[in-house]
């Protein structure tokens, strides 16, 4: 299966949640992704995560939107936000629980477009695959 997550989200928001996601890294431990905190309203979410959508503006890009919820609080404020994600079956979720613009697509194919507000929240280093060393 190569959408895991896509498919426990998509398992989630239709009724056939039957258990959570184990994830580990090579730089971090073992640890347990809980689905239903995916799916959290506002009110549920860390005072941080909340103030950083407090202070979200113009026009913004939701990187790793996962199951929606930082991009509908968003677009529920009237902010113009696009959600993007790698995983098909989370922009499939984001677009069932109302997300109106979301693509299925990895952050370092997006060009030529323009964001005054861009967030990574809940993302792990992982997003940026590998690193190369810089060299001068």
């Amino acid at each position: 299966m190569n959408d895991l997550f896509g498919q426990a989200l998509l398992d989630y928001q239709n009724n056939n949640y039957t258990e959570d996601l184990y994830t580990e890294t090579n730089i971090s431990e073992k640890d347990i992704l809980v689905l239903p905190y995916l799916f959290r309203s506002f009110d549920a979410m860390p005072p941080l995560e909340q103030l950083a959508l407090k202070r979200t503006y113009g026009r913004t890009l939701d990187v790793g939107c996962g199951a929606g919820s930082h991009s509908l609080f968003l677009q529920e404020s009237k902010i113009e936000v696009m959600g993007i994600d790698t995983s098909k079956g989370a922009i499939e979720v984001c677009k069932q629980r109302g997300l109106k613009n979301t693509r299925a697509l990895d952050l370092l194919h997006l060009k030529k477009e323009k964001f005054d507000t861009i967030l990574l929240l809940m993302n792990g280093t992982g997003i940026f695959q590998k690193l190369g060393l810089v060299s001068n």
